[in-house]
């Protein structure tokens, strides 16, 4: 008896728009022909998910489509079942709530697995509102970091905001971060009252979006013309004036 071996197949990370955005002016028109050909998704949210998909011009029928959830009330002993369909050859889409995948996202658990079962992972282009935020910001792109979202407690937040602005001066370097969009508003009052008032903030909100705003102003600018953030995605980047 001869047993037939089955290649693997592929895990594709694939990005979403920032908003409401013409998908067109956002992404690759590759990335629609790699989609059309999936039947399995990892999704955050199947309802979102499947609005985008139509928007890419998805033909197939949903019921006959496989969506796994993965999210903060994801199992952790379901997640491995979510490459089983790779491991018998079925290519796989991994699909963010916005941007890329598995920054500010929790799409890296099944990259990390997926690389383990010798799994092909493959990054697709598309926007990402970090890097997009620090390439628009005028600071330092060759030495930054991303901290994600900053403690929620005031203290801590206080104590992480005094932390970055001295790693700023020891080692001349970006700090990126976010907040949820509707404590958008509250983060940016700690920001402005903790942060030297020459300190530069570059505000990225709504990025790709009609309404955009990304600018570049010492914090003693923002006191005084300080925006409405919330509910209004949004990146923020502090580094050094000269």
């Amino acid at each position: 008896m001869s047993i037939e071996k089955i290649e693997k197949g592929m895990l594709f990370l694939i990005p979403v728009g920032l908003g409401s955005e013409n998908l067109e002016n956002v992404l690759p028109t590759f990335n629609a022909s790699v989609i059309n050909n999936l039947e399995v998704f990892i999704v955050e949210n199947i309802r979102t998910a499947r609005r985008f998909l139509r928007s890419t011009g998805y033909q197939k029928d949903f019921d006959k489509v496989t969506f796994h959830i993965l999210n903060k009330h994801t199992l952790i002993s379901d997640i491995p079942t979510f490459l089983m369909g790779a491991m018998k050859g079925k290519d796989i889409g991994l699909l963010s709530e916005a941007g890329n995948p598995c920054i500010a996202d929790p799409g890296n658990i099944i990259v990390k697995l997926a690389h383990e079962k010798g799994i092909r992972v493959i990054p697709m282009v598309g926007p990402n509102s970090i890097l997009m935020a620090l390439i628009a910001s005028g600071f330092n792109g060759q030495n930054f970091t991303f901290n994600g979202y900053l403690p929620v407690n005031k203290n801590d937040r206080l104590a992480k905001l005094k932390e970055l602005q001295y790693l700023i001066y020891k080692k001349d370097q970006t700090q990126i971060f976010m907040e949820t969009p509707f404590r958008n508003n509250t983060l940016l009052e700690i920001i402005l009252a903790t942060c030297h008032e020459n300190m530069l903030l570059c505000i990225a909100s709504n990025i790709s979006q009609p309404d955009e705003l990304i600018q570049t102003k010492p914090i003693k600018y923002w006191k005084r013309k300080t925006p409405d953030l919330n509910k209004k995605p949004s990146v923020f980047l502090l580094y050094k004036s000269e």
